[in-house]
């Protein structure tokens, strides 16, 4: 049970964080029309957002794979679970791709992005002992 709700709350803290780096880039770099009317404008107005609302998106991304796996290791203490909630992103990533039309680097980067937050996580994550807060 605690494998399955690792990698449900990591999913969840993914998919948070990657529409909070997407509202973010939406209300700093605001479009001039309403993009969400039309899936060609929307299209568009990805294309011609500006570079830093392009890398904010992408640090969503990689934010996303490392809070995400972090908590699923963290929460189900079974190191399969941050790779399992990894692969799980980079199809919410190609699913993102059948959706939206971006550049190429930002297509790569909902790939790579989330793997290597998830390689993070796993690299700097340790096995809770007893007394630590996070287990109880």
């Amino acid at each position: 049970m605690r494998k399955t709700t690792g990698v449900i709350v990591g999913l969840v803290i993914a998919i948070a964080l990657i529409d909070l780096s997407w509202g973010l880039a939406g209300r700093w770099f605001p479009s001039p029309v309403d993009p969400l009317s039309d899936t060609d404008m929307l299209a568009s107005y990805v294309i011609r957002m500006p570079l830093a609302g392009k890398l904010l998106v992408a640090a969503g991304w990689l934010f996303a794979g490392l809070a995400a796996a972090f908590a699923a290791l963290r929460i189900s203490q079974w190191r399969p679970a941050g790779w399992i909630v990894g692969v799980l992103i980079v199809l919410l990533g190609l699913w993102n791709l059948t959706q939206l039309a971006q550049p190429l680097w930002m297509q790569a980067m909902s790939f790579v992005a989330p793997l290597a937050g998830c390689w993070l996580a796993e690299r700097h994550f340790h096995r809770a002992r007893p007394g630590d807060p996070l287990i109880n």
